[in-house]
């Protein structure tokens, strides 16, 4: 194992605010820490902005040590309407900030009650379904794509996902009807794990949700979520005796059996982050961020593990097997410490085929380094390009009578957000090189421009290059945002 510390020009903090997911006040008060954070960092220090929408990521700024700047573009964004009306939704229905429901039936999933019983033949309540959508395998999804775009950066990555309990806490229990089940994110989960550790980056979740106040608020007229006013019947189901007019006649020692909003809030403010969540920050040598933490300090500490950060590399000493293997870091000499690591890695077996091999180099998270090549983006009115220089002396090129001969494939792979679909086009290039055009270009490589058609689905950019004499491959890949063209 071989151990050596992390350049610190080479860290970077990466602040991922989680637009679909967190309501007004929350994401309101979220930006003010992270501008309290961003007024005091140390002025080396590098951070970035990230969004996560609805579908997909935004790159508000790239790792920078201009926190001015930063602090600018996060002051001036705003979330989506689209965003902004989910977020408040997902709001709404989980902390039950609603006045009345249809039938009695509702009544079991509000006012801090857990219905666990079938459906009944009532229709539910619309404004209490969530009509089967699921924030937590959603944004998981696009923490996989996150982390395909932060493996082009080089050195370690703390990504702190600032969110909410509506994406980081399991309401399932608060489901009703047939919402209940099938919210299980552990398949998710893994999968963004292997993604962020084969990306070198550590994931802090950080629920941003702030406490309830027990109180009602002045927008909210009753204690408890009450029957529609036109439902006919006995309001709280409390069987109260009527007078000869049918009016309902409590006695005054009469008292609602219901938990009511007070309840709610309590049960709401102990959803504690769900376990998959909590394994992914675990497995990637992050940590979780529970709710009513102080956001600015909590900041301050991800940027001091990332000070504290050791790069430890090994080679395992039997053959691949596909099969995932635990890690375990301790140190022989100190005790009292924590450390933090990616707790695993799954041992892939060699690709056989060139098939196999070529896929590899598409969708692995890291570049192929056969062959050393690089990219510098060029913008242009009409559109993007990159400069591409490819390492001379990484190529096998054959020496035919007076002249080096080879031909190189250049593939231009733009992937979707998803991450699930990618779109290959490729190029070749025929070298015929006179002596001293060899000698010159062993000294400085070879240069190529590659044109980028944008594609609006576009989630990542990568350039793979062939050899066809040696079957070496080598490849860079280039965040999507510093290919925007010119207005």
């Amino acid at each position: 194992m071989k151990p050596g510390s992390i350049e610190a020009e080479g860290n970077v903090t990466i602040l991922l605010i989680d637009a679909g997911n967190l309501a007004w006040a929350d994401l309101s008060y979220a930006r003010g820490e992270m501008q309290r954070f961003l007024g005091s960092l140390p002025a080396d220090e590098r951070v970035g902005l990230y969004v996560m929408k609805a579908d997909g990521f935004q790159v508000l700024q790239e790792g920078t040590s201009d926190h001015a700047l930063l602090a600018s573009k996060l002051s001036r964004w705003m979330p989506s309407p689209g965003d902004l009306a989910r977020a408040q939704e997902e709001e709404r229905r989980n902390r039950q900030q609603i006045e009345t429901v249809r039938s009695m039936v509702d009544l079991q999933d509000v006012n801090g009650d857990s219905n666990t019983a079938p459906v009944s033949g009532v229709p539910v309540d619309p404004q209490l379904r969530d009509f089967g959508s699921n924030p937590g395998r959603a944004a998981l999804s696009i923490l996989v794509v996150v982390a395909r775009d932060l493996a082009a950066l080089p050195g370690h990555k703390n990504l702190v996902w600032v969110s909410s309990d509506n994406v980081l806490a399991d309401w399932s229990d608060k489901a009703i009807g047939a919402d209940k089940g099938g919210k299980q994110l552990d398949e998710f989960a893994l999968r963004a794990q292997e993604a962020m550790n084969d990306a070198h980056v550590a994931v802090y979740p950080l629920d941003a949700s702030q406490l309830e106040t027990s109180s009602i608020s002045s927008a909210v007229q009753w204690r408890n979520v009450e029957m529609d006013p036109a439902t006919k019947g006995d309001p709280f189901n409390m069987q109260v005796p009527r007078n000869s007019q049918g009016v309902n006649t409590p006695s005054p020692d009469a008292i609602d059996p219901r938990g009511g909003r007070n309840t709610a809030e309590m049960q709401q403010d102990l959803h504690p982050i769900q376990g998959p969540v909590l394994e992914l920050a675990d497995a990637t040598g992050g940590r979780a961020l529970r709710r009513g933490v102080n956001i600015a300090m909590a900041l301050d500490g991800v940027i001091a593990d990332g000070r504290a950060a050791y790069l430890l590399s090994f080679t395992p000493d039997a053959p691949a097997d596909d099969q995932y293997h635990l890690l375990t870091v301790k140190l022989a000499t100190q005790s009292g410490v924590r450390l933090r690591y990616r707790t695993g890695y799954l041992y892939s077996k060699e690709p056989a085929t060139f098939k196999e091999r070529f896929r590899q180099a598409v969708w692995q998270p890291l570049d192929v380094n056969e062959i050393s090549v690089s990219a510098t983006p060029v913008i242009e009115p009409t559109g993007s390009a990159l400069e591409l220089n490819i390492e001379t002396n990484d190529l096998a090129l054959k020496q035919q009578d007076e002249r080096w001969l080879d031909k190189l494939d250049i593939f231009l792979v733009q992937r979707d957000d998803e991450g699930l679909h990618a779109r290959v086009t490729g190029q070749r290039l025929g070298l015929t090189l006179k002596p001293a055009t060899y000698q010159e270009l062993l000294a400085e490589g070879i240069s190529f421009e590659q044109l980028v058609e944008k594609k609006q689905d576009t989630g990542s950019v990568r350039i793979v290059v062939v050899d066809e004499n040696s079957g070496r491959m080598g490849s860079v890949t280039v965040p999507v945002a510093a290919l925007k063209s010119k207005p």
